[in-house]
């Protein structure tokens, strides 16, 4: 007999984020929700069962490795501030800004050494080249769909070294082993960035309104039907530039932006190399499909931080600034460590629960497959939406479509593609999102504005994306 009460924790999970608009307490009820069906209806059988999920899921090897590894890629980003190489790759690049269209490629010339981390790239990339713009007199309206697009949507895209993998990977693999999909998370998140398709075609619309003038005047929907209770850019901004403000005592030195980037792909890529060949790989490419890669990324990014702190330290900079960012930077990752282990948690819980054979036998012989992807995009881009958040869509929702794409048969890295795509549209189009409202902030304008800016490109990908996925998903067995 099929057990219908594993639906409710995520069920739980979902409505209260859509009612509350918080994710972490909507995780909470949808835990509680779990443990006391699995307790009989005890509660404090159910806050007992809650605690020891949660103690499971921290003790798992490689779930500590990426919630270590997300502490610390925090800190290092907010440590990088603090060395003076993003103003001194402004310095570098100024000479060559001679127009508007100049400076807004100025943001894509600093995307290569700014990727690590969304809000980091947003403030640097936002101190770079605001000034830019304002020597050449162009569009700050412009320039915020640009910072926005390029922080919220291109770094979803890079596999490696940046905040995103280590959290991906993790609501990857536990969904993944829910449903008893065996294979490797590293390579199914690989296999599904190309099929991201609103990110990527969000990607394409911003790069090519800096070539081209879309006038969006006539479209209605650009001006949203609601407005947050402060205009970002009445406040939030003071505390942006706070965060920048030890920077600005500092010499310009892009080296101490270029040398420890460069250090931490380096190892990287050895560490991939080095964990899959002690597995007995016999090739390179049969190491790089083999590595350990939640080790690899957080041992790499431990020796960056030892690194960079005694690069910075031998050049006369506070111990205290350094220890107060390492500490700031990591303390701004847990939020989404905290999402993720309670994501952790009730994937297992729901899974005890019975819940993918009773996704299958709803509706394994009822859903087409082809319609899947489609029908996980639409779900992921409504909640993140509502909720403003990527991190939080995704650990709602990927569970869920991993156990439709399995039972329904329909395929699995493009399911995936679609849950990162449709998670990713809050992060760029949400008056809640924390891009548009931290873009909001540095580039000085409304975050109503700049949401009613930028939704008229987000809707031209949400289109595009659509029809892919319907398409694609026929196509792709």
């Amino acid at each position: 007999m099929l057990d219908f009460y594993s639906i409710i924790p995520p069920l739980a999970a979902i409505i209260g984020a859509a009612v509350t608009k918080r994710i972490i307490p909507s995780l909470v009820l949808g835990l509680i929700a779990g443990t006391l069906l699995q307790s009989g209806g005890s509660p404090l059988g159910s806050v007992l069962q809650a605690g020891q999920s949660l103690a499971s899921v921290v003790a798992d090897e490689s779930h500590a490795y990426i919630i270590l590894f997300l502490f610390g890629f925090g800190a290092l980003a907010e440590m990088f501030k603090v060395g003076g190489g993003i103003s001194g790759f402004a310095k570098m690049t100024e000479p060559y800004i001679q127009t508007e269209r100049d400076a807004l490629l100025s943001v894509l010339w600093a995307s290569p050494v700014t990727f690590l981390d969304c809000c980091f790239h947003v403030i640097a990339t936002g101190t770079i080249s605001k000034p830019l713009l304002e020597k050449v007199g162009g569009s700050k309206d412009k320039l915020a769909l640009i910072v926005n697009t390029t922080s919220s949507q291109l770094i979803v895209l890079i596999p490696f070294a940046t905040t995103y993998v280590g959290y991906i990977l993790g609501v990857i693999g536990s969904s993944m082993a829910q449903v008893g999909f065996t294979g490797n998370p590293y390579m199914v998140y690989l296999s599904a960035i190309p099929l991201n398709f609103y990110s990527i075609s969000m990607l394409g619309v911003s790069l090519l309104s800096i070539f081209f003038s879309f006038q969006f005047s006539w479209l209605k929907l650009a001006q949203p039907a609601y407005k947050p209770e402060t205009a970002a850019g009445d406040h939030d901004s003071h505390e942006a530039h706070a965060e920048c403000h030890y920077q600005e005592k500092v010499p310009p030195r892009v080296a101490n932006l270029l040398l420890p980037l460069a250090f931490l792909l380096a190892l990287i890529t050895y560490l991939f190399w080095w964990t899959g060949q002690a597995k007995g790989a016999a090739s390179l490419v049969e190491a790089l499909l083999n590595a350990d890669y939640e080790k690899a990324i957080f041992v790499a990014t431990f020796a960056t931080l030892v690194g960079t702190a005694l690069l910075y330290v031998l050049q006369k900079i506070p111990m205290k600034e350094l220890q107060s960012h390492f500490l700031s930077g990591g303390t701004e990752m847990l939020p989404p460590i905290v999402i993720l282990i309670m994501a952790w948690a009730i994937t297992g819980v729901t899974q005890e629960l019975g819940f993918s054979a009773f996704i299958s036998g709803l509706l394994g012989n009822a859903l087409p497959p082809q319609l899947v992807p489609v029908i996980v995009f639409a779900l992921g881009g409504l909640a993140s939406y509502f909720m403003g958040s990527s991190w939080g869509t995704w650990a709602l929702v990927m569970p869920l479509a991993m156990s439709l794409a399995v039972t329904t048969g329909a395929n699995v890295p493009l399911t995936v593609g679609a849950v990162l795509a449709g998670g990713s549209i809050g992060d760029n189009l949400s008056p809640l999102g924390e891009t548009p409202v931290l873009t909001s902030a540095i580039m000085d304008i409304p975050v109503t504005g700049h949401v009613g800016y930028v939704l008229p490109y987000g809707l031209a990908a949400i289109g595009i994306a659509t029809l892919l996925y319907v398409v694609v998903g026929y196509a792709m067995p």
